[in-house]
C-alpha cells in the first residue's frame, strides 16, 4: 500500500512547531524553577502527543501511526521522571478515551517509550556527547516502532515491508531532529546563565544600554547600588533617572559622544561626596558595542569603587611626608676616637646602625676590639681570606681623611666618612645609604638598557653604525692577537629605491624589517654581529670565520631572502633580491685596519651589484672575483 507522505510530514511538522514554541517560550519562563519549568515541559510535550495522534495517519488495516512515541521519548529524555510522566499521563489519558482494539498497544507503547526515553537519558549521562545520546534515543524508538509495525506486517498482509521501514524510520527521525535542536537550545541555555551569572555575580557595577542611553541590562550590584530589588526593575531608565538632572544629563550626553564617536572611555575616575561628606571615588571604563555591521547599537560599561585603594595610597603619602618631616630632624650616627683609637664618644643613631655589634660600641673600647667582634658576628661584608688586611685597613684610616661605603649582613649600605683632628683624634659620621645605593643600582641598570638603546637600530632591531663600528675595531684586534681568520658581509638591498618609489616607504621599512630577520636566521652564533649600516645597506662581522665559511653563510642569506618572493616589480628578477660583498682578514692583513676592510667588503659588494646583483661576491685584488656557482660570483 502506499503511504500517505502528506500526514507524515505535517505530523512531524507538528511535532517540530511543538519545540519550536517550546524553546521560543523560554524567554519568558526563565525566571521559573526548573522543578516549575520541567511540569510545563511535560505539558507541552503531552499536549503535543495527543497533537500527533490527532493527525495520525490510517493504514489501510484500520490501524493508526502517530509520532506520539518519539515526542514521549523527547520529554523523558530531556525533561526526567517529572515531564516524562506528566507527558505519559496525557497521552495515556487521552487514548484511553479514544478506546478501541488497539487501545492496550497504543497504551503500552507510550508507557514503554517515556521509559526508554529516560533510561538512555540515565545511561548515557557523563559518558557519551549529547548528540550521541540523542542518535542513540532515536535509534531505539526506530527500532521500537520497527518491531510494532512488523508484527503488524506479520499477522495483517497488507502491511508492507518497507512500509514497516519507512514509518520506524520517520519515528527516528523525528527523535532525532526534535533531539538535536532541543540539544541546541539547552547548550545555548546553559551557556546564557553561565555568562548572567558572572554578570549578575561581579563585584563591579556592570551595565548595558542601548543607542538612547537607556539601561538594557545591569547586573545586582547595579540595581543594589541604586536601591532597587532586582536589574529588571532598571530597564529603560538612564543616567537622568537614576542620578538626578544635573549629573545624569552629563554622564548622558558623554555617553551619547562616546557612541557618536566610536571612542572608548577607559578608567575615567571620578570622587563623590555624600552628605556626610564622606567621599567615594569610582573609576569607569565604557566602550561602544556594535552589530555584525559594524554599527554602533550600545554600550557596556564597567565600574569599580576604587575608594579603598585611593585612601590608601592617601594614608601612604601622608605617612612617608610625616616619616620624611622626622628623619629631616635626625641627625647621623656619630663617633669619636682618640688618638689611640679608643671609642671615646657614641650617639644612640650610631649604635642603632650597628644592631649586632651595639653591646660593644661604647666609651672605653678599642677599634681594634670593634672590629674584630665585627668580624666575629660577620655583621659587614668582607671579602673571605682578607679579614685581617681589612681589619688593618680600616685602624689605619683613623689617621686620615677617609670616605667609604660598607655593606651590612642585612643588605643595609651604610656610608662612613672620617676626619682626623688636630690632636690626633678621628670623627666618624655614619648615614644609611642604603636607598642611594638602589637607587644607584636602578641607575646602573638604567643605564645599561639605555646603552643598549643607543646601540640598537629602531627600526630593524639589528645593532646600529656607531656599534658595529666599536665591534669591528674589537673583532680585528682580537683576530690579530690569536691569529684567527673573521670575515666581513656587506648587503645591499637591490633596487630598493625603486621599491620605495613603486610601494611606498612604509612598505620599504616593512622590507627592511624582513632583510634584517633573514640576516638574523643565518648570522646566529654568540659572536656574530649583524647590523645596519645606513638606509637598505646591512653588514654582518663573523668571528672565526675563512673566506669558504664566510661564502657559505652570505649565500644561506641571500638564498633565504630570494625564497621569500616578495615582490618587486621594479626589479628585473621580479623579486626582491640582495647583492653581497665579502671581505676576510687573515694573518697574512696584520696590517689592515677596519676602515680597509670595509672598504675591500664595500668594492666586492660594488662587483657584484656590477655583475647582474642576486650574488655574493668576494674581495680580491684588481676586481678579480670568485666563482661560488649559481647566480653568485
Amino acid at each position: 500500500m502506499a503511504i500517505n507522505w502528506q500526514l507524515l510530514v505535517g505530523n512531524l511538522a507538528l511535532a517540530a512547531l511543538f519545540i519550536s514554541v517550546w524553546i521560543h517560550a523560554q524567554i519568558l519562563l526563565g525566571s521559573l524553577s526548573l522543578r516549575l519549568r520541567r511540569v510545563l515541559f511535560g505539558v507541552t510535550m503531552g499536549v503535543a502527543a495527543v497533537a500527533s495522534m490527532l493527525t495520525s495517519l490510517q493504514l489501510q488495516t484500520g490501524n493508526y501511526y502517530d509520532l506520539r512515541t518519539a515526542l514521549i521519548a523527547i520529554a523523558s529524555f530531556f525533561g526526567g521522571p517529572i515531564a516524562g510522566g506528566i507527558a505519559v499521563a496525557i497521552a495515556v489519558a487521552y487514548r484511553l478515551g479514544l478506546g478501541g482494539t488497539g487501545a492496550v498497544w497504543g497504551i503500552g507503547m507510550i508507557i514503554l517509550t517515556g521509559c526508554i526515553g529516560y533510561a538512555v537519558s540515565v545511561a548515557c549521562r557523563g559518558r557519551l556527547r549529547g548528540i550521541w545520546s540523542v542518535a542513540l534515543l532515536g535509534v531505539l524508538i526506530g527500532g521500537l516502532n520497527f518491531g510494532v509495525l512488523q508484527i503488524a506486517a506479520n499477522t495483517q498482509r497488507d502491511v508492507t515491508g518497507p512500509m514497516v521501514g519507512a514509518l520506524a524510520a520517520m519515528s527516528c527521525l523525528a527523535v532525532l531532529i526534535m533531539g538535536y535542536f532541543l540539544l541546541l537550545h539547552t547548550i545555548a541555555e546553559r551557556d546564557r546563565q553561565l555568562m548572567l551569572s558572572a554578570f549578575n555575580q561581579s563585584p563591579d557595577y556592570l551595565y548595558v544600554k542601548g543607542p538612547d542611553s537607556r539601561l538594557v541590562a545591569a547586573n545586582v550590584k547595579v540595581a543594589q547600588h541604586h536601591g532597587f530589588a532586582s536589574p529588571v526593575a532598571m530597564r529603560g531608565l538612564t543616567d537622568v533617572d537614576l542620578s538626578g538632572p544635573e549629573r545624569g544629563k552629563s554622564l548622558l550626553d558623554g555617553e551619547q559622544e562616546l557612541m557618536r564617536t566610536d571612542t572608548k572611555l577607559h578608567e575615567q575616575e571620578e570622587v563623590i561626596v555624600d552628605l556626610m561628606g564622606d567621599e567615594t571615588w569610582f573609576s569607569t571604563s565604557k566602550i561602544p558595542l556594535h552589530n555584525l555591521d559594524g554599527q554602533v547599537i550600545g554600550l557596556a560599561g564597567l565600574t569599580r569603587d576604587v575608594t579603598r585603594s585611593r585612601r590608601l595610597e592617601r594614608d601612604v603619602t601622608r605617612s612617608r611626608n610625616q616619616l620624611d618631616f622626622v628623619l629631616s630632624g635626625v641627625s647621623d650616627g656619630i663617633a669619636m676616637f682618640d688618638s689611640q683609637g679608643t671609642l671615646v664618644y657614641r650617639n644612640k643613631q650610631y649604635s642603632d646602625l650597628f644592631p649586632l655589634t651595639v653591646e660593644i660600641r661604647r666609651p672605653g673600647q678599642h677599634i681594634r676590639d670593634i672590629l674584630e667582634e665585627v668580624l666575629r658576628t660577620k655583621e659587614q661584608v668582607v671579602p673571605p681570606g682578607q679579614e685581617q688586611k681589612w681589619l688593618e685597613t680600616i685602624v689605619a684610616s683613623l689617621k686620615s681623611v677617609s670616605e667609604e661605603e660598607i655593606q651590612l649582613y642585612d643588605g643595609r649600605w651604610l656610608h662612613l666618612k672620617t676626619r682626623p683632628t688636630a690632636d690626633g683624634s678621628a670623627l666618624v659620621v655614619v648615614s644609611d645609604v642604603t636607598k642611594n645605593k638602589q637607587v644607584e643600582t636602578a641607575l646602573v641598570t638604567m643605564t645599561e638598557q639605555l646603552k643598549l638603546l643607543a646601540t640598537t637600530d629602531g627600526l630593524t632591531g639589528l645593532t646600529n653604525r656607531r656599534a658595529f663600528d666599536a665591534a669591528l675595531e674589537s673583532e680585528i684586534a682580537r683576530s690579530r692577537r690569536n691569529s684567527h681568520p673573521m670575515s666581513l658581509l656587506m648587503v645591499d638591498v637591490d633596487r630598493f629605491k625603486a621599491y620605495n618609489d613603486l610601494y611606498g616607504h612604509q612598505a620599504g621599512d616593512d622590507v627592511l624589517r624582513k632583510v634584517a630577520q633573514s640576516l638574523r636566521d643565518v648570522v646566529r652564533r654568540p659572536g656574530d654581529v649583524a647590523a645596519r649600516y645606513g638606509g637598505e645597506e646591512f653588514v654582518a662581522i663573523l668571528p672565526n670565520t675563512d673566506e669558504d665559511g664566510a661564502f657559505f653563510i652570505a649565500d644561506a642569506f641571500r638564498e633565504g631572502l630570494r625564497g621569500l618572493g616578495i615582490e618587486h616589480k621594479g626589479s628585473d628578477k621580479g623579486v626582491l633580491t640582495a647583492s653581497v660583498g665579502l671581505a676576510t682578514f687573515t694573518d697574512r692583513d696584520a696590517g689592515t685596519n677596519a676602515t680597509e676592510l670595509v672598504r675591500r667588503a664595500d668594492e666586492a659588494l660594488y662587483n657584484a651589484k656590477a655583475a647582474g646583483r642576486d650574488r655574493v661576491t668576494g674581495w680580491r685584488p684588481k676586481y678579480a672575483v670568485r666563482p661560488v656557482g649559481g647566480m653568485r660570483a
